[in-house]
């Protein structure tokens, strides 16, 4: 592969967006530590302390995917409003769940809790999209992505392990609360972010709801790029709920191990934001794709064969690198199929289509698991990304570049 152009910071970031940057920024670090020290236990702790079932795990899992069922609706409200507003508040209200936990006395309140703080935060998905392509020049795009998100990441291995300390010696009903005021102050910091969003009056034609369906229809490459993804994602979300069974029941798992996993993997992360955002910007959606999950395929092959919570810092580290490298590409993936005035729209049809492969596949992981046992569902999953893998070089998608506008 040919190297790729290295960029000074005072080179990348045009005046124009120096305010947006910086205010992404200091969001991105107040929300990776609130993130940092509290998502990464949800699972076990369900699993741990309140004996969350099998069927539970699954929902909590699947949660942030009903909520992206509604993003078509929410692209097509806000085409012709500005889109910060449909950013700030569903993360606010979001987050502010988390002042609830003192209430979750059993593990169906837990996980109802939880659940709530992914759906809603899942509404502000188009919005997002809208405003980073505003924010960000095209051809810097990916790599001011892949720095903000670095700092999310940097922020995060903080978080984790002080996250994993605080629930070692006080309840998580003390802790979330906390914590939470971190949230709500990184997503007020990303209001004054300066970029509304809002398309010029009089710039859009009239659009019903089922055309932002069509967008599947009429553009032949955004349906192979979702194909290849949904068969991506469905292999990594069936072992959603396998993963704190694995870590709890057989390897027994503390919470300081799951701070440990999660800082490495954020480590990773770091490395790999500073990567595939100009990889994106360089090669495209395709090719960024096949290389993350020619990366991840140590995830399931390391939790097949795990017999200490150790090893599974190999997992956690290709995770974070890897995963990275799906984050840059699927936000750009939705800018680059899309004009300035359907940008939400991609990116709310894309949120629906994930909804549809996030919904079933926690579910179907859980009822693996009795067939197959928990181990070979990771197996299972590994098909799933061989198969994406398969259509991405034979389809010829990997020779797709397409430019940013």
């Amino acid at each position: 592969m040919p190297s790729l152009p290295t960029l000074s910071l005072r080179t990348a970031i045009p005046t124009s967006c120096r305010r947006a940057f910086q205010w992404d920024a200091t969001a991105a670090s107040l929300g990776g530590l609130f993130s940092g020290a509290v998502f990464p236990f949800l699972g076990v702790i369900a699993r741990q302390q309140m004996h969350a079932s099998g069927f539970l795990l699954a929902l909590l899992s699947a949660s942030g995917s009903v909520g992206n069922l509604f993003n078509p609706l929410v692209a097509h409200h806000i085409r012709a409003r500005p889109k910060l507003p449909y950013v700030v508040w569903p993360i606010a209200l979001a987050r502010a769940v988390f002042f609830l936990m003192p209430l979750a006395v059993s593990a169906a309140v837990f996980i109802a809790l939880a659940s709530a703080t992914n759906f809603i935060s899942a509404l502000s998905s188009p919005a997002y999209s809208a405003v980073i392509r505003d924010a960000y020049p095209a051809r810097r795009r990916g790599w001011l992505m892949g720095r903000v998100r670095v700092a999310a990441v940097v922020a995060a291995m903080v978080g984790a392990p002080v996250g994993g300390l605080l629930l070692a010696h006080h309840s998580f009903r003390l802790v979330f609360p906390l914590l939470t005021i971190l949230g709500i102050g990184a997503i007020l910091a990303f209001s004054r972010i300066g970029v509304t969003a809002a398309p010029e009056e009089g710039s859009l034609p009239e659009v019903r709801l089922r055309d932002t369906f069509a967008v599947v229809r009429n553009d032949r490459t955004f349906k192979l790029y979702c194909t290849c993804f949904y068969l991506y994602g469905f292999g990594n979300l069936i072992t959603g709920p396998i993963v704190p069974i694995v870590q709890v029941d057989q390897l027994h798992i503390t919470t300081q191990w799951v701070g440990y996993l999660a800082t490495a993997g954020a480590a990773a992360s770091i490395l790999g934001y500073l990567y595939w955002g100009r990889v994106v910007d360089r090669y495209g959606p395709f090719r960024l794709m096949f290389m993350v999950i020619c990366v991840v395929t140590l995830s399931p092959v390391t939790y097949f064969t795990a017999h200490s919570v150790p090893v599974l810092l190999i997992a956690s580290c290709a995770q974070g690198f890897g995963f990275a490298g799906g984050d840059l590409g699927y936000v750009n993936a939705a800018m680059r199929f899309g004009k300035r005035e359907s940008a939400a729209a991609y990116a709310g049809m894309f949120a629906f289509l994930q909804a549809c492969r996030g919904i079933p596949a926690p579910f179907v992981g859980d009822l693996l698991r009795h067939v197959v046992g928990e181990r070979g569902v990771f197996l299972v999953g590994l098909g799933f990304w061989l198969a994406a893998l398969v259509l991405l070089h034979t389809s010829g998608a990997l020779k797709l570049k397409m430019e940013p506008e």
